[in-house]
């Protein structure tokens, strides 16, 4: 299992679809000279959480600890893919990311009960409890990401664009057919280890839009709750 133990500082900031190309502009062109870090490609989010939903009720609540698990896989595919489990964990202004690439490959046009049997026969016991206890499959979200970092390589930007989401919440298989009536904003994410706090200020004043307290996760719930 990797853990990514180093916390971390998400700076994120929003704005409309429509400004998607002087968005490019603002990373391209920031003093601190952003370069293209990795090739664009399309994130695949499948969140999971309690019964009664704690990991949403967390957010929303604004709780200083909190944490969410997920599934990620890339690209346009829903079948013969092996994504990697996440638990994001957040604390105050910082966070880190425990991860661990399944062994195995998945179906996800197959029942969830299939699924995710399959999964809990594939991983080691630690995340076996996490996925016995925040079981409940509630969102699936697409996006498309491009990645920048600066020539120091200490600081990442991404540009999030193309946004879709779908309720999983009480589908007994995946739900792609259904598409949340949603906002497609544009998140603008700055990251950094602890050690660039003040940099990361320094780098997130010079975009002309706000900082934003933005959840993709809770942002599509609500849509679904209307």
């Amino acid at each position: 299992m990797k853990e990514a133990l180093d916390l971390r500082y998400e700076l994120k900031l929003t704005c409309d679809p429509h400004w998607l190309s002087q968005a490019r502009s603002w990373i391209r062109l920031h003093p601190e000279g952003f370069g293209v870090a990795y090739p664009p490609r399309r994130v695949n989010s499948l969140y999971l959480d309690t019964p009664d939903s704690s990991n949403l009720n967390d957010n929303l609540a604004g709780i200083a600890y909190r944490q969410k698990l997920r599934m990620r896989w890339y690209g346009d595919a829903l079948t013969g893919i092996q994504p990697r489990l996440e638990v994001k964990q957040k604390y105050n202004m910082l966070g880190r990311k425990l991860t661990y690439q399944l062994p195995c490959t998945l179906d996800l046009t197959r029942p969830w009960r299939e699924i995710f049997n399959h999964i809990l026969a594939h991983v080691p016991e630690a995340w076996r409890i996490r996925l016995q206890t925040t079981y409940q499959p509630t969102l699936l979200n697409r996006y498309q990401r491009e990645y920048y970092v600066t020539p120091d390589q200490a600081v990442r930007v991404t540009l999030d664009f193309q946004q879709i989401a779908y309720d999983q919440r009480l589908a007994a298989r995946l739900n792609v057919a259904h598409r949340l009536a949603m906002a497609d904003n544009i998140v603008i994410e700055i990251k950094a280890d602890q050690s660039q706090a003040q940099r990361l200020d320094a780098i997130a004043a010079c975009f002309p839009i706000p900082r934003d307290r933005n959840s993709k996760y809770a942002n599509g719930l609500l849509a679904a709750l209307g």
